[in-house]
């Protein structure tokens, strides 16, 4: 019973580091300064892949969601 235990904590405890590793992934895109979020089933998804508001609302046209300047965007990055 105790080999159980401890292995069912054991298993817990992997699963556990693996969802909050996964979680803090980076969602966005930072070298593109628009994202389509789609709301249709509650928060939604990211999808920062786009170069101008405009190429964004193509997208999101028909399909639902909405378009928001990227909040990971970082800019370009000068060189030197």
């Amino acid at each position: 019973m105790r080999l159980i235990l401890a292995s069912l904590a054991a298993a817990i405890s992997i699963v556990t580091v693996n969802v909050e590793t996964a979680s803090a992934q980076f969602p966005g895109n930072p070298t593109r300064p628009y994202c389509l979020r789609d709301g249709v089933a509650g928060p939604g998804m990211w999808d920062c892949s786009y170069y101008s508001m405009q190429q964004c609302l193509d997208t999101a046209s028909g399909a639902g969601g909405s378009c928001q300047p990227n909040p990971w965007y970082q800019g370009p990055r000068l060189r030197r």
